[in-house]
This record gives structure tokens, C-alpha cells and sequence, in this order.
């Protein structure tokens, strides 16, 4: 029979939950891009034995996967997300069948447009979705040799880096405003790293309900405000998880 589109729909908007194919390389959904459309696509699974099923036939090529489950008054936050990092279709798996639907025909984008430009809130789907793929087959625990188009994955994700921009927090006293702290992490060598983000979304995921003052800066101006004891940036800690060190920043902003 066939999946029917307009149902597929139905459901993708009014189940009662789905399951969402994360990448453990980046604690994001998993991304593939189709061969025909090119579509960024994203796995929405109907039962948690068909993510499990899904995950362990990409076992095989040791892509490591995790599944999430978002309830019906979570979708919203769910497809804000795919929006965000830059997916624009969604796979929709239910037993052996499947159907691929684009994104804007399950849920509309929030329209940012009529906010002055400065109140928007920073979005980077395409640093998103480069820093995504890249990280997705530089983690495969594979022989170098068995990674594909790791080159071109990591040409496109420098391009995207340099002409972005990125949100810096930082810890201001109530007692006494003109002193800054910049909040900063350690890596397992005990290097400190700063974490900038790439988007609103990023950020809250560290910042988890604390109260920041949010600064935006460019790529050109990262090297400017780099605390003089720390080893380099961390991008999105709590997303993709993109380390660069001093020399990196410098060579990329080239």
C-alpha cells in the first residue's frame, strides 16, 4: 500500500510522540543528505524498536546513534530545531515503510522578519549543519583511510566559520556590574577552553536558565577577546563540540 502523504503529515504533527534519530558524535539529530534531492534530511522514527532497529544496521559503518523521544507538546521544540541547524526534510519511518516530507509542509518556520534586526535571535543553520556532517564522520571510530569526503566536509566547514558570527556569554556580579567573568571549560589535559555558540539555542543549552550578558562577535574578532590563558575556543560544548586553538583561529581567519 504505501504510506499516504497527507496522513504521514497527520501524524507528524499530532501523534502522541515519535523517536528522533541523535548522533552521538554531536548530540544533534542525525543528518544524511539524500543522493537525489539533496535534501538534509532527519529521522523521525513511529516506535522505539524501529530507532533500535534503524541503529543497529548503521552499527555496520560504526555510526553511533541514540534515540529521543518527543511527546506531542515538544514538536514545536523538535522541528525549531531542525530548523535551526539547517535541516529542511524529514524521514518518517513506521514499520517497513517510509516516506521522505519537507519540513515547511509539517511546520512552519517562526518568521523573524518583522523583529528589528539586533532583537533576532542568532540562528547559523549552515555552520549547523557543515559542523554536523563533518563531526558526524570525523567521530566514526574508523581507519582514517575509511572516512569519506572528510576533506571537502572540512573545506566547506572552515568557509562557513570564517563568515559567521557567534554569541560570547558572560557572568556579570549584581554587586559589582563593571566586573566580567568569562565563563571557560577544561578539556581532559586540563586546557581551558572558551565556549562560544553558535546560535540562541546552543547557548541556553550551557547557560541552562542562568542568567548571561551575551555579547556577538564576528570570526575576525574571536582572536581579539581569547583570554590570554586559554588553549582556544570551544564551539557549541554542548552540541558538536568543535574545539579550535589559537593557531586554528589564526590560520582560518586568513
Amino acid at each position: 500500500m504505501g504510506l499516504n502523504k497527507e496522513t504521514v503529515i497527520k501524524e507528524l504533527q499530532n501523534r502522541e510522540n515519535v523517536f528522533v534519530a541523535y548522533s552521538q558524535a554531536t548530540k544533534l539529530p542525525y543528518v544524511t543528505c539524500d543522493e537525489e534531492t539533496y535534501n538534509d534530511q532527519a529521522w523521525i522514527f513511529a516506535t522505539e524498536e524501529g530507532i533500535k532497529e534503524f541503529g543497529k544496521k548503521l552499527l555496520d559503518d560504526k555510526i553511533l546513534l541514540m534515540g529521543m523521544r518527543y511527546d506531542k507538546k515538544d514538536f514545536p521544540r523538535l522541528y525549531g530545531t531542525l530548523y535551526a541547524v539547517g535541516i529542511n526534510s524529514v524521514v518518517w519511518v513506521d514499520g517497513e515503510e517510509k516516506l521522505e516530507i519537507e519540513l515547511p509542509e509539517i511546520a512552519r518556520q517562526a518568521d523573524m522578519s518583522k523583529l528589528e534586526p539586533e532583537k533576532r535571535p542568532l540562528l547559523n543553520p549552515t555552520l549547523q549543519l557543515s559542523g554536523m556532517y563533518f563531526m558526524q564522520e570525523l567521530r566514526r571510530p574508523v581507519e582514517k583511510e575509511e572516512r569519506k569526503n572528510l576533506r571537502e566536509l572540512e573545506e566547506e566547514l572552515l568557509a562557513n566559520l570564517r563568515k559567521s558570527e557567534y554569541l560570547m556569554a558572560m557572568e556579570v556580579n549584581e554587586n559589582e556590574p563593571e566586573k566580567v567573568n568569562i565563563p571557560y571549560l577544561k578539556d581532559k589535559k586540563d586546557q581551558i577552553l572558551q565556549p562560544i555558540f553558535t546560535d540562541v539555542m546552543e547557548y541556553e543549552k550551557f547557560a541552562k536558565g542562568k542568567k548571561m550578558r551575551i555579547a556577538k562577535l564576528t570570526f575576525a574578532k574571536l582572536q581579539d577577546v581569547l583570554m590570554e590563558q586559554a588553549f582556544g575556543y570551544v564551539v557549541n560544548p554542548m552540541g558538536f563540540n568543535l574545539v579550535l586553538t589559537k593557531e586554528q583561529i589564526k590560520q582560518i581567519g586568513r
